[in-house]
C-alpha cells in the first residue's frame, strides 16, 4: 500500500520505456503529508519511462550528496524538476472532506510547490488520454496539466491499494493509456471508477527548470 508517495525515499534511475535509454535520475525525501522529489532528466520522457533502482554508487546518497553531485551529472539542456507530492487516501478526512471518492475537479485541494520560483500557475490540460501507471499486474492512472517544458505543471496520480512506492524494491512503468481524459474533470470521473479502500490520490506540484548548467540550488 502507498504510504508517503509514488517513489521510495532516496535515489532512483529513470530509463526510456522499451529502449532502456538513460533519461536521468530522481531523489525523494519523505515529509509531512507526502514527499519532495527532485528529478534530473536528460530529455522530456514523453509519458514513456520506467523507474528502476539507482546505480550502486548512488544507493547510499543523502540529500546533501545528491545536491552536491547534480552539477557533475548535468548535461547541457537537461531538465530539473522540483516536485511536491501530497497524498490523499481513501476514507481519510482532510480539511473537513471525507475521501470516500475523489472530489470533483473544482473541489480538489490546490497543489503545493517548492524550489525554483515556488509560484502557482494556471495551466491548460495536455493530451486527450490518461497515463497508465504500471506495476506488475496492477494499473493506476495519472493526468498532467502542463509538462516538464512548462515553467510549472501539476500531476494527479490515482493509485490502487496494492501499489508500492517505486525504487529499490518495486519497479514502475509509465505509458500513455487508452482511457479518454480530455480534461481534469473527465480524469476524475475515470479514476473514481477504480477508487476504493486503500487507494490514494497524489497531487504533485512541479516547478521546472531547463538550462545548460545545473540550477544554483538543486
Amino acid at each position: 500500500m502507498i504510504t508517503t508517495g509514488h517513489l521510495e525515499s532516496g535515489a532512483v534511475t529513470v530509463v526510456a520505456r522499451g529502449t532502456g535509454e538513460s533519461l536521468g535520475f530522481a531523489y525523494t525525501v519523505s515529509g509531512q503529508g507526502g514527499q519532495q522529489q527532485r528529478w534530473l532528466l536528460y530529455r522530456d520522457p514523453q509519458n514513456a519511462f520506467d523507474i528502476k533502482p539507482p546505480p550502486a554508487t548512488m544507493a547510499s546518497w543523502s540529500l546533501a550528496d545528491w545536491q552536491e553531485k547534480v552539477p557533475t551529472l548535468w548535461r547541457p539542456g537537461s531538465l530539473y524538476v522540483w516536485a511536491l507530492a501530497d497524498v490523499y487516501r481513501h476514507g481519510e478526512v482532510r480539511g473537513g472532506v471525507e475521501w470516500t471518492k475523489i472530489p470533483p475537479a473544482l473541489k480538489l485541494p490546490k497543489p503545493r510547490f517548492f524550489g525554483g520560483m515556488g509560484d502557482e500557475f494556471q495551466l491548460d490540460p495536455g493530451g486527450g488520454r490518461a497515463i497508465d501507471v504500471l506495476q506488475g499486474g496492477i494499473r493506476g492512472l495519472a493526468y498532467s496539466l502542463g509538462g516538464v517544458l512548462d515553467e510549472a505543471s501539476v500531476e494527479y496520480w490515482a493509485l490502487p491499494a496494492d501499489f508500492c512506492a517505486a525504487g529499490k524494491n518495486a519497479l514502475l512503468g509509465i505509458a500513455l493509456g487508452s482511457a479518454e481524459a480530455k480534461s481534469l474533470p473527465q480524469f476524475v470521473d475515470v479514476a473514481n471508477r477504480a477508487w476504493g479502500p486503500g487507494s490514494a490520490l497524489v497531487i504533485t506540484g512541479c516547478t521546472n527548470y531547463r538550462g545548460d548548467r545545473a540550477p544554483a540550488a538543486p
